[in-house]
């Protein structure tokens, strides 16, 4: 400890001790102390921790002076962590910011993002902006090249993104170099994935009985006897009574993963540099080797100052990735829940293993055939600033993003022989055929604005920005196939005979726009913000083409008041508040022209003839969609900056969603045009807090966030609602699930029972049609009619859309030591498992689990499934029964590092040397069915697992 002047004395014997100075507020530094005596120490400021800078269109803000609401989240977020996509590694980080449907599939496993709920049934997909380009794909882009991440949630913050901003705004900026010596900085990790979840089937001799007693209970005769139950039991025939775990066969033990890294940064007061690369490899779990991937990162950006009043940086990224998967997607997956544990996975003569029914799916992942997609894409955007005079400056970026893909699916004909005869009995994928995809892409901007930043008498904060941009994408697809192909190893369009087809589209649409931001700040207590964004988008006719968007709004710095200023409690409070609109464009290019297409006609003279119809009927007065954006906030600070907290509350309105509306049956003609009618709405709020402290050698901090979302339809444009086992409906959830109120499982006493006849009447209301029998499930009747129908007594009965979110994270240092984890989860959401992933004998494809154990019979009444019916699904509707709670709560990441003390590393060359073990996704608490993971709560089994990671990794940086 030091006194009130910094001074310090400290006896120390070893020289090669390290001296640690750190101060709330500063950056920590580390001081060898060798052969001195007196050391003069001078602490930098954290400019995290005083004056934080947040990124956000077509700028930066210090945090204390937003009104807007922004979230953001540093490198220090994703690093290290074994995520192989950014939308993987955003989960739980920031309030408001919802992933789902992620899968663990090699590099195709990116999951869906939604801020502040779902605003339209069209593309919910927020705009994705890289260091001031709009439109990339954040999943290709390495994580260890990310400075930091903001999220613009409310209008403020996003309408000067005009029509692409409607659904929230993601700002990503990648790592620039920094002044000073050259540094070479070297990350690695090697890992393992295994599934989270996986389904348990029975083997043979369970199948065998629970099938009998399926059909008994439907009144059929049972298909297996008591022998061949036991040859199955005994393995005595392993041809047709195998008793094959499909689940095990299907899936590997692991898969390896492994992730290198390496940048060089460094320069000068008036140039620098930051260079990367970056390679990941990923295998699969299923066998055959036809799940792998392959990424290659590169970046080069370069900043420099000319004349002491140019800059000028360029940004350039090239990334190379490929992905491999089989010609039938996730086929085999799903086949494993389908064909029966009867069948080997070879016979006794060595050739696949089939008796009749689905395809062997360990044949299927090994032999069907391959999906390879492969692409190239460069990323490049050069920006020059000249600063004309005090406060005020001039700036142009060009951007550019083209992309090459290719994709090669190759479909082989998998054969299956009688082990008995030797007889080809069964054939899939004949002829074999070849079919390649070209898609080319090629997206072009130029933004120019012009800023002006002053202060006035030191009391008036001005800042002003104009701008124009021009954006244009065209896209360039073409297709080709061929079928008998000469060769069934290799897979290439030159090998193929017979049918020789092609294809082909082309999209093209452009964007021109004006926007401006102007910020006022009194004192820095009263702030004030407007912006606003004239767009025009070629997706629209001319006369609907543009339009206006705008927002504002306020803020009151309250601590700044002379009433608070000198409290010891609250160091900083803010509140605002901001109202505004936008607009989502992302619609088909030419919806409001009629178009014309090919189709095929009567042979003339034995020659296949091609005419032309309309298609599609435009709609000249289709316009797009837009959201109105309401927000109150608050922003604290306590105890020294050590507490942080942050609330919104928010309502967001989207309306003029795209509806095709009935329309007279005289039109004819092709399906109803789009119009703009719909209307949804999301409302609700956010929390979010922080502490961070040092106690002497001990560092720690801890973010807690959560939010919740309330979303409703609220208008579909006079049109009836949609009615399914999921709908549109005015007053509910988006695609809510609508379905039967469940009571529960009927028992005999439930019914009337006629020994005559031995039949049960039962003495409830019930469908009509349906047999029902003791064991069979109980529906409510909601209209109370006296019977129940799928007309008048269904409801909604939940939403797949979560109400809350939330994430939780802590960091702790000690003396090289450290230890990071982050919990992760979402509340009040369902989840529905269809089919074979969740029931058994509805279909002859469906088969039983270890749950179907407790199923429903007169000696086990209590059971949590009903009873057994071969080929009848009336107990399987859609009901409260069948839906699953997909809340949670998961271990997001833990991880485990140790840093060596500097004058050791020192020794090495190296500035730092860490090393680490990491786990993500360790463990999940929840109550959604087991054997599937709840992060995507609706599936039918047909599914590539997520996964737990378990990695092992280095950090090194050499002077």
């Amino acid at each position: 400890m030091t006194n009130f002047e910094g001074e310090f004395n400290l006896e120390v014997i070893d020289e090669d001790q390290i001296l640690v100075f750190s101060y709330l507020g500063f950056k920590t530094q580390e001081k060898l102390v060798g052969s001195e005596t007196d050391f003069l120490i001078t602490l930098d400021e954290d400019a995290q921790a005083l004056e934080e800078v947040v990124v956000v269109g077509y700028g930066t803000q210090k945090k204390a002076n937003l009104t807007g609401a922004v979230s953001q989240v540093s490198s220090d977020a994703i690093e290290d962590r074994p995520i192989t996509n950014l939308s993987s590694g955003l989960q739980g980080l920031m309030p408001g910011v919802t992933v789902t449907g992620a899968s663990g599939a090699p590099g195709n496993n990116g999951g869906d993002i939604r801020i502040r709920g779902i605003g339209t049934w069209g593309n919910s997909n927020p705009l994705i902006v890289i260091d001031g380009i709009p439109g990339g794909n954040l999943n290709i882009l390495n994580p260890q090249d990310i400075e930091s991440i903001s999220v613009l949630k409310d209008a403020a913050s996003s309408s000067i993104y005009g029509v692409r901003g409607a659904n929230g705004v993601i700002l990503i900026t990648t790592k620039s170099g920094t002044a000073g010596k050259p540094t070479l900085s070297y990350n690695s990790y090697y890992g393992v994935q295994t599934p989270t979840a996986l389904p348990d089937r029975l083997g043979s001799p369970e199948y065998m009985e629970l099938l009998n007693e399926a059909q008994v209970n439907v009144g059929r005769n049972p298909t297996y006897t008591a022998d061949e139950i036991q040859i199955a039991r005994e393995g005595t025939d392993l041809n047709y009574y195998a008793n094959t775990n499909w689940i095990e066969e299907v899936y590997k033990d692991y898969a390896p993963q492994q992730n290198h890294n390496l940048s060089v940064n460094g320069g000068q007061e008036d140039f620098n540099y930051y260079l990367s690369y970056g390679l990941l490899k990923e295998e699969g779990l299923v066998v055959g080797n036809n799940y792998e991937s392959q990424r290659h990162n590169v970046r080069a950006k370069l900043n420099t100052t000319v004349l002491d009043r140019i800059d000028i940086s360029s940004n350039i990224g090239y990334i190379d990735r490929n992905y491999i998967g089989s010609a039938a997607g996730t086929g085999p997956l799903y086949q494993a829940l389908t064909i029966i544990p009867l069948v080997p996975v070879r016979n006794t003569e060595g050739g696949w293993g089939y008796i009749g029914g689905s395809s062997n799916p360990v044949a299927v992942a090994t032999d069907s055939g391959t999906n390879d997609f492969s692409s190239e894409e460069f990323t490049g955007n050069v920006q020059a600033a000249i600063n004309l005079f005090k406060g005020f400056l001039i700036r142009g970026r060009y951007g550019l993003v083209k992309y090459n893909s290719r994709r090669n699916l190759f479909e082989r004909t998998i054969n299956y022989y009688s082990p008995d005869t030797g007889d080809l009995v069964w054939q899939t994928g004949y002829p074999n055929k070849i079919t390649t995809s070209s898609y080319k892409g090629t997206y072009q901007t130029f933004v120019g604005t012009a800023e002006y930043d002053r202060t006035f008498a030191d009391t008036h904060h001005i800042t002003a920005l104009l701008g124009i941009s021009q954006e244009e994408t065209v896209n360039d697809d073409l297709e080709a196939s061929r079928t008998n192909l000469s060769s069934s190893s290799v897979g290439h369009i030159n090998l193929g005979t017979e049918n020789q087809l092609n294809d082909g589209s082309n999209a093209q649409n452009a964007l021109q726009s004006v926007f401006g931001r102007l910020n006022y700040g009194y004192k820095d207590k009263y702030l004030a913000e407007i912006n606003f964004r004239y767009d025009g988008s070629s997706r629209f006719a001319e006369d609907v083409r543009w339009e206006l968007f705008s927002a504002a709004s306020i803020g009151w710095v309250f601590t700044e008041e002379g009433f608070l200023r000198d409290n010891n409690l609250l160091d900083f409070g803010k509140i605002r508040a901001s109202y505004g609109t936008q607009g989502n464009d992302q619609i088909a290019n030419w919806a409001y022209m009629d178009i014309l297409g090919p189709v095929n006609t009567m042979p003339i003279g034995d020659q296949l003839t091609i005419g032309y119809r309309q298609t599609v009927v435009g709609n000249q007065l289709l316009t797009w969609e837009s959201a109105e954006k309401a927000n109150l906030g608050i922003d604290l600070a306590f105890f020294n900056n050590r507490l942080t907290t942050t609330a919104d509350y928010f309502v967001n309105t989207t309306e003029n969603i795209l509806l095709r509306l009935p329309i007279p049956d005289v039109f004819g003609g092709p399906d109803y045009p789009y119009q703009n009618a719909g209307s949804v709405e999301n409302r609700g709020w956010e929390f979010q807090m922080g502490w961070r402290d040092d106690i002497n050698d001990f560092s720690y901090s801890l973010d807690f966030n959560i939010s919740d979302v309330k979303n409703k339809v609220t208008d579909l444009g006079g049109t009836e609602p949609t009615i399914g086992d999921r709908v549109r409906m005015e007053g509910e959830p988006l695609d809510a699930f609508y379905g039967l109120v469940a009571d529960r499982i009927a028992q005999e006493s439930d019914f009337t029972y006629n020994a005559e006849d031995d039949s049960y009447t039962p003495n409830f209301p019930y469908i009509q049609g349906d047999p029902v029998q003791p064991g069979d499930l109980i529906y409510r009747d909601l209209n109370g009619d006296g019977e129940v129908d799928l007309v008048n007594d269904r409801k909604v009965i939940g939403s797949h859309i979560p109400r809350y979110t939330y994430g939780f994270r802590g960091s702790m240092a000690y003396k090289g030591f450290d230890l990071n984890f982050f919990l992760q989860g979402v509340g009040e959401v369902n989840g529905l498992l269809t089919g074979s992933a969740r029931h058994a004998f509805i279909s002859e494809s469906a088969m039983p689990q270890e749950i179907h154990l407790d199923r429903w019979t007169p000696g086990n009444t209590d059971a949590t499934y009903p009873r057994l019916t071969y080929q009848q699904s009336y107990n399987q509707r859609l009901s409260t029964y069948w839906l699953e709670d997909a809340s949670y709560l998961r271990l997001k990441n833990v991880q485990i590092g140790y840093t060596l003390p500097t004058g050791l590393s020192e020794k090495f060359k190296a500035e730092r040397f860490r090393a680490y073990v990491s786990a993500e996704n360790l463990f999940t608490v929840s109550d959604y069915f087991y054997g599937y993971d709840p992060e995507s709560p609706v599936s039918s089994g047909s599914f590539y697992p997520q996964v737990k990671t378990f990695t092992v990794g280095l950090n090194i940086n050499l002077k």
